[in-house]
């Protein structure tokens, strides 16, 4: 069984999770907005998000940690209009993820977006994401025979609670061992690299097993990572990427509306 989606057939959907399948703009866009105002007393805007998420490819904002930790960096040292430039050509030092102030932002963001303690139901995730996709879209999927996986930047306990707990994809259309995020290991032990790396989608096509397959995300990691582990790219959303050569729609929904 297959999708054909302009003229493309496929037989697997790799998708993303944040702002692919689940809108996480009053979860994790929220707690970075929220992290920022206690560190810096600083009101930030979506607009200012998506500067960082364009731009700082390098710094692995697919981590929204990462981010905040660069909203903090540039407001501190650089007037707004600079922010692209910096981060285009790193002249913010690399992140140190021993460093007490990452680990203070990161701990703050947690209690925030996970609850504290860390679900317990009243954290952002379980309180302020909605899913995307239509009551449809997996049922007509899985009639189709198409083989589904995920790739994400979540770490897995928190994918694995959006994903079975919250929304009950996995196991009902999402195998366990399909959903790669960060924390996922390879058949050695092997920390999974995260994108924009394209280490885990490889893994998640070695396990899939299947001949043609698409990956579905919204940023510029998901693309690059797509784009480099050779397989072809669907971007769904508004988010502004750098490249060619892909699909763009509106959001996941239209894959059934295009497909035959």
């Amino acid at each position: 069984m297959a999708i054909t989606i302009q003229n493309k057939t496929y037989t697997g959907i790799i998708f993303d999770v944040d702002d692919t399948l689940i809108d996480t703009s009053k979860s994790y866009d929220v707690a970075i907005k929220k992290t920022v105002k206690n560190l810096t007393n600083t009101e930030i805007n979506d607009q200012q998000i998506d500067i960082i998420r364009t731009n700082g490819i390098d710094y692995g904002v697919n981590n929204d940690w990462n981010v905040t930790w660069l909203l903090i960096q540039l407001i501190q040292n650089f007037p707004n209009e600079q922010w692209p430039n910096i981060l285009q050509t790193n002249q913010i030092a690399k992140i140190d993820v021993q460093k007490h102030e990452y680990i203070e932002i990161k701990d703050f963001f947690q209690d925030i977006y996970l609850g504290k303690p860390h679900f317990n139901g009243q954290g952002l995730i379980g309180t302020s994401e909605t899913k995307i996709y239509s009551p449809k879209f997996f049922p007509t999927l899985k009639n189709y025979g198409i083989k589904m996986a995920v790739v994400t930047s979540r770490p897995t306990t928190e994918a694995m609670y959006t994903l079975r707990q919250v929304n009950n994809l996995v196991d009902n259309f999402i195998e366990t061992d399909l959903v790669i995020s960060v924390g996922s290991k390879n058949a050695s032990g092997k920390l999974i690299a995260e994108k924009p790396s394209p280490e885990p989608i490889l893994e998640c096509l070695q396990r899939m097993q299947s001949q043609s397959v698409v990956y579905i995300g919204n940023s510029t990691s998901d693309f690059i990572a797509a784009k480099n582990a050779g397989i072809d790219f669907i971007q769904v959303g508004n988010s502004q990427i750098n490249g060619a050569n892909y699909i763009k729609l509106n959001n996941i929904n239209d894959i059934l509306r295009i497909s035959n």
